[in-house]
């Protein structure tokens, strides 16, 4: 067969870069085509092992201090605090007042502590809770009543702390405490109009897919919560959490917190 080779023109150079320009996606052009490659196969026989795998957005949390899991003095020998988020540590959410999510091992601690920053370090918000009666992993909302929602785009540094010694007492240097960071964005349209539509056990999914790991792990947990025998909602768990590395948490239990003590 014979090849015919067909001269390259000035116009066809001019047209070819136009074209490879035009194409080239902003951030977010990149970070829809990723969410639209994942749930493009939902209806697949393999979709939901792609749907329920979390996607982490191109972007890493600012510095953090101790990290996603931590020993403190007052653990159990071999446990660890531990926070439920990607080891970026940093975690997206469309919500105002999001929930968030940690592991709390066997201890002799005395309390919890959740603490609130600014991007600058500059303390929002305190609060101490009583350690729940059982280990687990448990969830915290914040409070509507007690502070301003979250603002998109903005970045907030949280502090979780075990307290192993009274709360008054001068040595804190043995208490377990992890930290990370968290940034409310807008759903992309094409989100949105998927939200829609799906069914309330494919909403983990779409959230995963579209790097929204907050969101994701809420609407799976309140499922779980709400079908406690579900299978299916049980492999979902397994497979989100094991896509971010929080194998040692997927068989911990939902347990009930938090009440503040001041």
């Amino acid at each position: 067969m014979n090849v015919i080779k067909l001269p390259l023109t000035l116009s066809t150079l001019l047209v070819a870069v136009g074209l490879q320009s035009a194409i080239v996606p902003t951030s977010l052009a990149r970070l829809e085509a990723q969410y639209d490659r994942a749930t493009t196969t939902q209806t697949s026989p393999n979709s939901w092992v792609v749907s329920q795998t979390y996607v982490p957005p191109n972007r890493q949390a600012p510095s953090t201090t101790a990290g996603g899991a931590t020993r403190g003095g007052c653990l159990e020998k071999g446990e660890s605090l531990r926070a439920l988020m990607p080891s970026n540590n940093l975690s997206l959410t469309t919500a105002e007042y999001p929930t968030l999510y940690w592991y709390i091992p066997p201890s002799t601690a005395k309390a919890l502590q959740f603490e609130l920053r600014d991007a600058n370090e500059n303390p929002l918000w305190t609060k101490t809770f009583r350690i729940p009666a059982t280990s687990g992993i448990i969830s915290f909302t914040l409070p509507e009543s007690e502070l301003p929602p979250l603002i998109v785009g903005k970045s907030y540094h949280w502090y979780f702390k075990m307290l192993c010694l009274d709360g008054d007492s001068r040595d804190q240097s043995g208490n377990a405490i992890v930290d990370g960071w968290i940034e409310r964005t807008e759903p992309s349209p094409t989100l949105v109009k998927d939200l829609e539509k799906a069914t309330p056990s494919d909403r983990p999914g779409l959230y995963a897919a579209a790097g929204i790991w907050q969101d994701s792990l809420t609407t799976l947990v309140e499922l779980r919560r709400d079908n406690p025998e579900d299978s299916t909602l049980a492999r979902q768990w397994q497979k989100l959490l094991k896509s971010v590395g929080l194998d040692p948490v997927v068989e911990k239990p939902l347990v009930d917190c938090c009440t503040a003590n001041r």
